[in-house]
Formats: structure tokens, sequence, C-alpha cells
């Protein structure tokens, strides 16, 4: 995913991953397998195991990373309900928070191709890494791995508590609990043969409140609009 397959790129790989994780990888193999191959669709075919791998890594260090963040918020809140703790995690864990992690952890140094970087590379690519860690040097070290480089470096947990993780979420479970009316409608807008947007349009009744907002996914066009609903009405609610 990171450089093509040779060995002066995974030597070069090996030096900067070097001073990301704080040791040198032994498992050179491996570390071929999974994070080397290209982003051009000829070479993906030819590469497939590669691609392959790298999700199932990615896969692996998603799962290890939500074990060792559970249990440092069960510890750091012992007094904290369970959907408290899933929130704050969530926040943590989220691919906008793994994105700008990954950019402190200088991941963009491990890119041999800098045309190909993008926020979500640099954050499946975290998750790839710690998958690979706990192979690589077992879960203590891994743990040890993300309190030291993630958690204390760069999470401030006082901060993210107090951030919306989605406004869609915020706007649900305060409608719930201040008995109001919400309704969310999303339609299939179609730019072109190749291209689909999504339009969502949100309305809070009591405040006559409408927005609308537009993306490439569903999820995205609803935060848009419940976004732009959320700042809306804390204008009327101040008033």
């Amino acid at each position: 995913m990171i450089l093509e397959n040779n060995t002066k790129e995974l030597s070069f790989l090996i030096e900067r991953l070097k001073k990301i994780l704080g040791f040198c990888p032994k498992n050179k193999k491996f570390l071929k397998e999974v994070f080397i191959y290209s982003f051009s669709a000829k070479k993906r075919n030819l590469n497939k195991n590669y691609s392959i791998n790298f999700q199932r890594l990615e896969f692996l260090g998603d799962a290890v990373l939500n074990t060792i963040i559970s249990h440092f918020l069960c510890e750091k809140f012992p007094y904290k309900k369970e959907g408290e703790l899933t929130k704050i995690r969530s926040k943590i864990v989220c691919r906008k928070n793994l994105n700008e992690i990954s950019k402190k952890l200088t991941f963009t140094d491990i890119f041999f191709k800098k045309t190909v970087i993008s926020d979500n590379i640099l954050g499946n690519t975290l998750e790839a890494l710690i998958g690979f860690i706990y192979l690589e040097i077992g879960y203590k070290a891994c743990n040890n791995f993300v309190h030291k480089k993630i958690l204390h470096d760069h999470v401030n947990i006082k901060k993210l508590e107090n951030e919306i993780y989605s406004y869609k979420v915020w706007i649900i479970e305060w409608s719930q609990k201040n008995k109001f009316i919400i309704n969310f409608k999303t339609f299939k807008e179609k730019k072109n043969k190749n291209t689909i947007i999504y339009l969502s349009e949100f309305t809070i009744l009591e405040y006559n409140i409408k927005t609308k907002g537009r993306g490439f996914s569903k999820k995205e066009s609803e935060e848009i609009a419940a976004k732009a609903a959320y700042f809306i009405l804390q204008k009327k609610i101040k008033k």
C-alpha cells in the first residue's frame, strides 16, 4: 500500500517505521507483504494478496485498538456507564481523529508516492500498523505503543468529552430528551452514470428549522444537514 515492491523501498519503509515504532521490525517478509503494493489498478490485480493482507491487518488493528482503549477508559473512569464510555471511545477511534493522529505521528513520511496520500489512507494505515505491532511483538508491547504514542501524546480526553462526535446523534438524543419531533429524509441524486450524490433534508418542527445536506454517502449527507440544523438550533435556544 505504501511503496513499490523492491529492496530499496523496503529499506526506506523500515527506516521510517523505526522512528515511529521505536523498534526495528524483524519480520521483513510479512512487512513486505502487508505494506508494499502499488496503487495502480494493473498492479493491484497482480498483487491481490498484498491488498488482502493489508485489509486483514487493518481489521485486526481496529479490534486491538478498540480493546486497548476500552480497557484504558474503564480504568480511567471507574464510575462512568457503558454508554458514556462508548461515546468517548468512539471519539478517539473515529476516522477523523485517527487521520489526525496519523499526521502527528508523521505517517506521511512512510509514503513513497505522495500523490496517493489521503486522510482515510492515513487512518487505515495506522490501524494496519497496530495490527502489525500486535503480531510482531505481542499485546503487551502493542498496548505500550498505543498508550505512549497515541493516548499520552495525542489524545485529550477532556477536550474530546466536550466535542460532538455526530451532529445527527446529538440532535436525536436532544429531541428525545426534550420530546421534540424531528424528521430525516434522504434521497439519491444521480449526477451522471458513475456518480451518485445523496441529498438529506432535516426538519425540527417546533423550531421551524429546515436544512439540507449533500454528500457522496447517506451518512455524510445526513451529518451535513444535521450540523447545519445544530447551529441554527443553538442560536434559537440562546434567544
